[in-house]
């Protein structure tokens, strides 16, 4: 395996440990993500994930522990649009074959062990 593959490895090895320790976390307070997220909007997911955040640091404020500060701008007072069934379903496909797209999946993976390999100068890392 060449250095810029194993690299990038150990960086996604220690992100999943996180995101999956944050997951447990949720999953165990609130049965938030239960079950697959697939037919949310990418903006209903930050609206939940955000939610998540927000009790979480609601019960450890006290601690001094919080996970990040509140931002209100990123749940702003907007009214979703009305879609009907198929608009919906058709929506549902259409980013079903977008995640499952073979392609896409190498260009953003390689474009990761580049960053990784080279971050830019203001986030370098040893």
């Amino acid at each position: 395996m060449e250095p810029k593959t194993t690299k990038f490895k150990r960086y996604q090895e220690a992100a999943r440990k996180d995101v999956e320790r944050a997951f447990g976390v949720l999953q165990g307070r609130w049965q938030i993500v239960e079950q697959q997220a697939r037919a949310y909007s990418v903006n209903k997911v930050k609206r939940i994930m955000l939610c998540c955040v927000i009790l979480h640091n609601m019960i450890v404020e006290d601690n001094g522990r919080v996970i990040t500060e509140f931002e209100e701008e990123l749940i702003a007072n907007t009214v979703p649009p009305t879609r009907t069934w198929s608009e919906r379903c058709s929506t549902q496909l259409r980013m079903y074959g977008e995640l499952r797209d073979r392609r896409t999946h190498h260009e953003l993976r390689n474009a990761l062990v580049e960053h990784v390999w080279n971050p830019p100068e203001h986030g370098r890392q040893r």
